[in-house]
């Protein structure tokens, strides 16, 4: 149950919000009797929530769990730590290896998916399901090829089914596109700018005339020289490169920031760079300042550079429509299914999506396949016939014993947790410095005022969160709401960056995770009603009509950090993560962090290699 907490109240700062709330929404966050056992209609402080990772804190803070003389109280072929994507691709991996052998999954949520959070709702007798993680399936001609490309097909899951599902005209049929509200406290006044050209999920800006894109920006509150170089900078394809060999063009790119290079190369002053600054924010968790030039080619300004560099970038232009209502849940439900045939019903990717899962048919002695969640591995090490692994569940430590051993979890738990780590594999995990990240759900009676102002995602460059109504995809019995006057899922968006102080992205994303620790649902709710109230208000909406529910799904150990020119030596980034993801005896290393990406394909990979490690 994720209700606003003991401590929220205790810290003095909910009790106001709280006061505030509406009977409607209030009663969002209450436990319901449908909610004990479906996380998924859990709402309030979800992702990393509380009871997910005291235990694991303690550890690293300096608990000790001495599992000696603790009874060894069950026997499997193989146990696995973790039950994301990846956990479970591997234990899915194993089965087919082993179609007899008895498989754990330990997972220190109270769900299981990992990363891969659903978000539902009951909104005026309408269901409603979002995403609180990993979105979509990306790139999928180019990413998923073999084994993510097998175990899809495998899942049930037709792509192509998805050019059908995702309604790629929904909002440009309804005159909708996208805006950027510039807040007050950033930009002098509240002012939401509808942009009138590009697609509303346009990540990159397309090609527009320059009289229209001069339109737009003209009602920037701006400056009238910062709104002359915007103007330059989204139309011109002029290469400030040019001249230079390409290994001086990629020794800059490298290893200037994107903010240097825009305010080295392009003149860009800081009221200009404050508006573009969080545009990488959403891919990196981090600003312009913390990137490099080469990883933000699709910002304005690079038009005339990425003409020279090449194909890398050519899969941009593959559309962003492979999306299940829930992200990729759906996969990991997919993979549940699989495992434990029998706890959700059905046989295809669109009956997924509704299908109940039986939680309580998880964890039964009689399956092969076990997943027990709210469990929390604490130590895992070789034995001479095996391994042994201790988790805590509700305060009580239990030891087990397996064949073999996967770990999915995070490689920043995995010193705290094996003790057969050598020196080299401990300091390659600490490389891995995950990205902080917040994915909120808000489920709203209609949105009736986004139709009213013409916008479908509102880009904050001065705030805290992006915001956007939910992506229109209707699989199966789901179907996305086709008049404003029903409800829908929004969906925002806050990557706690630290900018233009001089820090690294490692030491951004450190200090963001310290900041989501601090806070508290209520320090989420408030900016949430504020920032909404203030975008949307000019089309209608009002806070305590229009808001059902609030579900904050924080992951203060959010994407697995990527290697970055700008931050990192690449060919030695790739020797440290060889490093990493050795195995240790009988226990090997799965997860997106070892394949140091934060994609689904990824952390298939991964499974499928781990797996592949143990032998037969």
């Amino acid at each position: 149950m994720s209700t606003i907490s003991r401590r929220d109240f205790m810290n003095g700062v909910a009790i106001a919000v709280v006061a505030r709330l509406s009977d409607s929404v209030r009663g969002a966050y209450a436990r319901s009797p449908a909610d004990v056992n479906d996380p998924p209609l859990r709402t309030g402080l979800r992702g990393s929530h509380p009871g997910s990772f005291e235990v694991a804190h303690a550890v690293r803070d300096g608990q000790r769990y001495d599992p000696t003389g603790v009874p060894v109280e069950e026997h499997y072929d193989l146990v696995v730590v973790g039950a994301g994507i990846s956990g479970l691709a591997a234990a899915y991996f194993y089965r087919q290896r082993h179609p007899s052998a008895r498989i754990l999954v330990l997972d220190t949520n109270d769900d299981f998916g990992g990363h891969a959070k659903r978000n539902e709702f009951i909104v005026d007798g309408r269901r409603l399901i979002g995403y609180g993680g990993t979105q979509s399936i990306d790139s999928p001609k180019r990413r998923y090829r073999g084994v993510p490309a097998r175990l899809l097909q495998e899942l049930g899951v037709d792509i192509t089914r998805f050019q059908s599902a995702f309604d790629r005209q929904f909002f440009e049929r309804r005159g909708m596109t996208r805006g950027t509200f510039f807040k007050r406290e950033a930009f002098g006044v509240d002012k939401l700018v509808r942009q009138p050209f590009g697609h509303w999920d346009d990540y990159v800006d397309r090609p527009a005339p320059i009289d229209v894109v001069r339109g737009f920006i003209e009602q920037f509150p701006l400056g009238e020289g910062a709104k002359s170089k915007l103007i330059e900078l989204y139309t011109s394809k002029r290469d400030v490169l040019a001249g230079r060999s390409l290994a001086e063009r990629q020794a800059i790119l490298t290893k200037t920031s994107a903010r240097d290079f825009l305010k080295t190369y392009w003149g860009a002053d800081d009221e200009v760079l404050k508006v573009l600054q969080t545009r990488t924010n959403s891919l990196w968790a981090v600003g312009i300042d913390a990137i490099s030039a080469s990883s933000a080619l699709e910002l304005p300004g690079f038009q005339g550079l990425k003409a020279t560099q090449g194909s890398e970038h050519a899969d941009a232009e593959e559309p962003y429509i492979y999306h299940f209502p829930d992200g990729n849940a759906s996969i990991a439900r997919l993979l549940v299914r699989k495992l434990l045939p029998g706890v959700a019903l059905g046989d295809s990717m669109e009956d997924i999506v509704t299908a109940r899962v039986d939680y309580a048919a998880l964890d039964l002695p009689s399956s092969t396949t076990r997943i027990r969640l709210r469990s929390t591995a604490v130590d895992v090490h070789n034995v001479a016939d095996g391994v042994e692994a201790a988790y805590v569940t509700d305060g009580k430590l239990h030891r087990i014993a397996a064949s073999h051993c996967v770990l999915a979890c995070y490689y920043s738990m995995m010193p705290f947790m094996v003790p057969d780590l050598e020196a080299a594999q401990r300091e390659a995990f600490a490389e891995n410095v995950r990205a902080p990240l917040v994915y909120v759900t808000v489920a709203a009676r209609s949105w009736q005022a986004w139709q009213n102002l013409g916008i479908a995602f509102i880009a904050n460059p001065g705030g805290t969160f992006e915001a956007s109504l939910d992506f229109p995809v209707s699989l199966g019995a789901y179907h996305y709401s086709g008049d404003p006057k029903q409800p829908v899922c929004m969906h925002l968006e806050y990557e706690p960056a630290q900018p233009n102080q001089g820090l690294s992205m490692r030491q951004q994303y450190r200090a963001g995770r310290a900041r989501l620790y601090g806070m508290t649902f209520g320090d989420f709710e408030r900016e949430i009603r504020d920032e909404l109230a203030r975008m949307l208000g000019p089309g209608g909406f009002v806070f305590d009509r229009d808001v059902a529910a609030i579900t904050v799904n924080r992951w203060p150990h959010g994407y697995a950090y990527t290697p970055e020119p700008l931050n990192d030596d690449m060919d030695q980034m790739a020797k440290i993560a060889a490093v990493a993801r050795q195995k240790i005896g009988r226990i090997v290393i799965a997860n997106s962090d070892s394949g140091w990406d934060a994609y689904t394909d990824v952390a298939i990979n991964q499974a499928h290699r781990a797996i592949a490690e143990l032998g037969d």
